[in-house]
């Protein structure tokens, strides 16, 4: 009767760990499938970004076309003054409007997925004028580099 009382107690502990071992293995995968999906969702973020940023470069409105604009995310753009004559910074955000099950409050920011940085010629490389982005104080000048003899 006591053989029988153990055999019972050890597949009574070998699926408890049985279990245990496969909630672990599911915890880890639906970490690794949220982790891809948040992966995929800023990389066509900064792609987003990358193309309002080409399209700055390239002189052309906002307005004129927004087949490229993405579902629950938002592009905000704008020009920066910057500190040398002739360019200006340009600076693309791109807010992730899907909170995916996250709470909502007054206050709270959408998530930054991306931002990109870049300094552009005043005439967007395309000919088009660009508006003038002017900084209140003096800007700073850059002394040209001295080439070192090797």
């Amino acid at each position: 009767m006591i053989r029988r009382g153990s055999i019972l107690l050890e597949v009574l502990l070998a699926t408890a760990v049985f279990a245990f071992a496969g909630v672990v293995v599911l915890g880890a995968v639906d970490g690794s499938v949220t982790d891809g999906a948040r992966a995929a969702r800023r990389s066509l973020a900064m792609d987003l970004a990358r193309s309002t940023l080409a399209r700055m470069e390239a002189g052309i409105p906002d307005e004129a076309d927004q087949s490229f604009a993405v579902p629950g995310l938002r592009v905000e753009s704008r020009m920066e003054p910057s500190d040398f004559p002739g360019l200006a910074l340009a600076v693309v955000e791109v807010y992730d409007e899907a909170r995916d099950g996250r709470s909502a409050t007054a206050n709270d920011d959408p998530p930054r997925l991306a931002v990109l940085r870049q300094l552009l010629r005043g005439d967007a490389g395309a000919g088009a004028p660009r508006p003038e982005v002017t900084r209140s104080e003096t800007p700073r000048t850059m002394s040209p580099r001295k080439e070192t003899p090797r």
